[in-house]
């Protein structure tokens, strides 16, 4: 699920740089790399509390963003996200949080290259 979907779309950034310029491109991202943070600790507790409702949510919200600045891996771990709170599939969250863990701090590393 995503394992050859590449963990950043360059031309996806490229893009971005290409519209917005370099500064604020790179403002962007660092906005973003807070939101994936920030998100995470979110995720982490609406799951631990069974708030499914709250967690499709931020899991959405982080897709979204995700998807636009071309980190698809982690784009696809915050749909697999929303749609098992969706579904009401609890017995799933705790796998699907430690793999969005995983492909979050592979993709912070990726925009820090």
């Amino acid at each position: 699920m995503g394992g050859q979907m590449p963990l950043l779309d360059q031309p996806v950034l490229d893009r971005l740089t290409a519209d917005v310029g370099q500064e604020s491109a790179a403002f962007l991202v660092s906005s973003l790399k807070q939101e994936i943070a920030k998100t995470g600790t979110a995720l982490a507790r609406f799951a631990s509390e069974g708030d499914l409702e709250q967690l499709e949510i931020q899991a959405h919200a982080l897709k979204s963003a995700a998807r636009s600045f071309g980190a698809m891996r982690l784009g696809e771990a915050c749909l697999a996200l929303e749609e098992a709170a969706r579904a009401e599939r609890a017995a799933e969250i705790d796998g699907l949080i430690r793999r969005f863990r995983s492909i979050s701090r592979e993709t912070l590393d990726a925009f820090d290259d």
